[in-house]
This record gives structure tokens, C-alpha cells and sequence, in this order.
């Protein structure tokens, strides 16, 4: 571009480092953040916040954290979404201080957090198996007039079922549809897998069971989640029939799907049907993950393997 005499602005390259950072580009886009300066063009909130957010994409939260910071010195105020990007950061890594710190520091700067900066929050300390502080600030949302969202029930449901927390889980699940939050495959899938790992097979089932019943069709994620639950409470030949049903029902297996039921039957020594289900994985051009290649190396015979 600057070759052929066309000077890039600001929005040019917002745009350029901003589509590097999603295409996992980041050091691309930190050269074009650098040029930037080279160049004298000054970077905005905006270039900040979508370089930041490359970074944190990288597991470069460091390097984050001294963006964040140097924006004072450009003369630059962090703004609610540079904070959320950082909050993002923190929450990922596991540094669930830091993120309230700097909660703390943004509401003391007169910047009112949104629905987004509570939404990151709680799936942090959800997935940190903070609940009393999770719900704290659920409560601080409600009370800033701020209405849980979709994706809050979402954060919700899955930090209850992580947390084995099933009845609570259950509980807010049925209540969703009178906050007019529909059920949908992801939040039974959610609810599902919990149920499971909690071992409670048959309200897993129930549920299952239940999506059909509501007119819904249950896509190869739900699927997915049922037939591994069944698989781990050693439930194999109803995994089999679940896996004839999805395909009879127009949803195709994917490569997860094969994976489960195979690891499964080898371990309760059904080698034939293991066999049967890793000819059909690779009729439909999927490959074994490493676990299951592990497993056939070790279950089969030197002939057997030479076979497949």
C-alpha cells in the first residue's frame, strides 16, 4: 500500500491489526503496531483495545498488561472495553485478583461496568469454583439495574454444572424460560454433561429425551454429550443404539463421536465392534485422536494392526 504511494490513517490499520489478532496473527500485528509509531500515527482506544485482545489471544498477558498500562502515558484513557479485554486475560489465566483489582479500578475511574464486564467476571470465578463471589456479583449486576443476558444464564448453568452445584443448575435451567430465555441444544448439552458427570444418568436421559419431546432437534454436540455420558458409566451397547438413531435422524457422527464409542468398546475388550466403528471413522475421512491410536496399539495384535 505505502509502496504504491497510499498513506494507510488510523482506520486502515485498526482494521489490519485487528484481523491479524483474530487470525492468531499477532506478531504481524504487532509489527504493524510498532510501524505505527514509526510512522507518527497515533493509535486510538480502538487500536489499543483490538492489539490487546491479539495479545491475550497469544498467552502473551504480560505483555498485555504493559499495553494496558502505557495508554496513560499515550495520553489515552483505558476505556470500559480495554478493561473487559483485560479482565478477559486475567479471568483466562486464572488470576481472578488481578481481574477484581482492576474491576475496582475501572468503577473507581467513573466507568460503569456493563453486562460483558459482569458476564467475564463470572465465568471466571465460576471456573475458579469461586461461587460465593460469583454470586456476589451477580447480585451487584441486578442491582445496578443491569438484567441478565443469555449468554449470563449460559455462564450460569455451566459454572453450576462444574461445579457440581445440579440442583441449583436444574433449578435455574426451568426457570429460564420465564426470564424469555429459550432452551436450546448448547444449554441442554451443558446440563446433560453435568447431569453425567454427576452421575445422574437418568435425569440425564430424561433430559435427553425430553428435547425431542419439546419439538427440538438434538444436533451432533448433544449427541456427543449423551453418548459419552453413557460410554463413562460403562453403558456401551445404548451408546451403539444412540449412535444408529443420530445417523437414522439425519445427524451425521462426527469425529468425537467415533472416538468415544471406539475408546469405549476397547475398553470393555468388544475389539470387532471397536473395529467396525474405526472402518466407518475412516469411510467418512475422520482420524483417530492420539488417545484412541494409544489404545489400538495397545489392544491389538502386531496382525491386527498391520490390518488396519
Amino acid at each position: 500500500m505505502m509502496k504504491r504511494g497510499i498513506s494507510p490513517d488510523i482506520v486502515t490499520f485498526s482494521i489490519l491489526i485487528d484481523a491479524h489478532c483474530k487470525d492468531g496473527m499477532t506478531e504481524d500485528a504487532w509489527g504493524l503496531f510498532e510501524l505505527m509509531d514509526k510512522i507518527n500515527i497515533k493509535p486510538n482506544e480502538i487500536t489499543y483495545n483490538s492489539m490487546m485482545d491479539g495479545l491475550c489471544l497469544a498467552g502473551r498477558l504480560k505483555d498485555a498488561v504493559n499495553l494496558f498500562d502505557s495508554m496513560v502515558d499515550k495520553g489515552l484513557q483505558p476505556n470500559v472495553i480495554s478493561c473487559n479485554v483485560l479482565m478477559d486475560g486475567y479471568c483466562k489465566n486464572r488470576k481472578l485478583d488481578e481481574a477484581e483489582q482492576l474491576f475496582k479500578k475501572m468503577k473507581r475511574n467513573g466507568l460503569k461496568p456493563t453486562t460483558v464486564t459482569y458476564n467475564i467476571l463470572l465465568r471466571g470465578l465460576y471456573r475458579d469454583g469461586r461461587m460465593k463471589t460469583a454470586q456476589r456479583f451477580l447480585n451487584e449486576m441486578q442491582s445496578f439495574g443491569l438484567s441478565p443476558t443469555e449468554v449470563t444464564y449460559t455462564t450460569m448453568l455451566d459454572g453450576l454444572c462444574k461445579n457440581g452445584k445440579m440442583e441449583a443448575a436444574i433449578e435455574l435451567f426451568e426457570s429460564m424460560e420465564g426470564a424469555g430465555i429459550s432452551a436450546n441444544n448448547y444449554r441442554y448439552s451443558i446440563l446433560i454433561h453435568g447431569l453425567c458427570q454427576a452421575s445422574q444418568l437418568e435425569n440425564a436421559r430424561k433430559l435427553f429425551n425430553e428435547i425431542q419431546n419439546k419439538g427440538f432437534v438434538p444436533d451432533v454436540v448433544t449427541y456427543n454429550t449423551m453418548i459419552n455420558g453413557l460410554c463413562r458409566h460403562k453403558m456401551v451397547l445404548e451408546a451403539e443404539k444412540l449412535i444408529i438413531q443420530m445417523e437414522e435422524k439425519g445427524c451425521s457422527p462426527n469425529a468425537r463421536t467415533y472416538d468415544t464409542i471406539i475408546q469405549a468398546l476397547l475398553i470393555a475388550k468388544e475389539t470387532d465392534k471397536a473395529l467396525h466403528f474405526l472402518r466407518k471413522m475412516r469411510e467418512n475421512e475422520f482420524v483417530p485422536n492420539d488417545s484412541v491410536m494409544s489404545f489400538l496399539m495397545y489392544t491389538l495384535s502386531a496382525g491386527e494392526l498391520k490390518n488396519l
